[in-house]
């Protein structure tokens, strides 16, 4: 229901009607008028919600600012912060091409001049571009499920053309070069940590200090339980390496989880050695690629490989190493220890 409240501003005396709307979000709009007519007022408003939830009205809210729309999907969203943080960037970016425009005013030539600007004046790559397609779809797909627009202004927009699948893995000798460096450099707790990589193909944040404990250790089972993409949990199997690296951290009482590494200053830290290394155009996500590459260039299945990586399909596995394939199948992870 609707509240009016008498007001007096600079601007002179008048009413303030305090309600809710139909998303349950708390509206005021003060009105300099007599008691009788700002009643009305907040019975209209009361009257315009009822026609929309009943179906006879769409349009719940105002026109209101790309940057209000932003903060608002942003305070409503569900999703982990991780993800938020991502997002934000994406929508930040957006904003500053489109500046303080009204959500109703975004059309279609907005969306395509930005798109056009990021690949052409940003240089970003299509798959980056295309991950920014995907989240101002959802962002749009937001605003008109709470009402704020009524017309998808991205309908029949397509996302850039994806490039040829290109696969950067390691070679063996660019693997021996890295640990080199990094035993060379003395770190001991990042040359666990990339060897871990390599044998295990987690994802990058799948082993770091957020994710992964010591509870995520089966030293009996000789496994370990990887929580991934939306919080799908797989197990993979520890070789004998890996065993060895995490026994040996298990004895030392300061390490309250396995890996106690932020995502960002490893990001750093792996970066710094692949220079020293003289290794180009490799990442993290790198070793979860040489982990998948090497396995299927040993034969091991695409069904295991797929298991092991936490695909959501083997068709994905097979877009990324089909081309690896040879003829020979063989089963396991161990076959890791007669390469590295």
């Amino acid at each position: 229901m609707t509240k009016i409240t008498s007001i007096k501003t600079s601007r002179g005396s008048g009413y303030k009607i305090d309600y809710y709307d139909t998303n349950g979000t708390r509206r005021r709009i003060k009105v300099y008028t007599d008691r009788k007519t700002a009643e009305r007022m907040a019975a209209e408003i009361e009257f315009k919600k009822t026609r929309i939830k009943s179906g006879l009205e769409t349009r719940a809210v105002e026109n209101i600012l790309l940057s209000e729309a932003i903060n608002y999907t942003k305070e409503h969203s569900q999703n982990k912060p991780k993800t938020i943080e991502r997002e934000q960037i994406v929508l930040n970016a957006f904003l500053f091409f489109l500046g303080g425009t009204r959500v109703r005013h975004i059309t279609t030539r907005d969306l395509t001049n930005y798109f056009d600007y990021r690949l052409k004046d940003c240089k970003l790559s299509p798959q980056t571009v295309g991950l920014e397609f995907r989240t101002l779809r959802a962002f749009f797909n937001v605003l008109i499920t709470h009402q704020f627009i009524e017309k998808h202004p991205m309908r029949g927009l397509n996302p850039p053309p994806k490039p040829p699948i290109t696969i950067r893995f390691l070679t063996v000798a660019e693997i021996k070069e890295l640990l080199k460096v990094i035993k060379e450099a003395g770190d001991q707790d990042y040359l666990d940590l990339v060897q871990v990589y390599l044998h295990t193909g987690t994802r990058r944040e799948e082993i770091l200090a957020d994710r992964f404990t010591w509870g995520n250790v089966d030293f009996e089972g000789k496994r370990l339980k990887i929580v991934g993409k939306k919080d799908r949990v797989r197990f993979v199997p520890m070789d004998e390496l890996v065993f060895e690296i995490l026994i040996r951290r298990s004895k030392d009482k300061q390490l309250r989880v396995p890996f106690p590494l932020t995502y960002s200053y490893t990001l750093k830290k792996v970066k710094k050695y692949y220079d020293k290394a003289n290794i180009l155009n490799a990442n993290i996500h790198t070793f979860r690629r040489t982990f998948g590459s090497l396995l299927v260039q040993k034969g091991v299945s695409i069904f295991t490989v797929s298991k092991l990586l936490g695909h959501s399909s083997v068709t994905v596995t097979e877009t990324h190493y089909a081309h690896l394939v040879d003829a020979n199948l063989r089963d396991g992870v161990e076959v890791l220890g007669s390469i590295l």
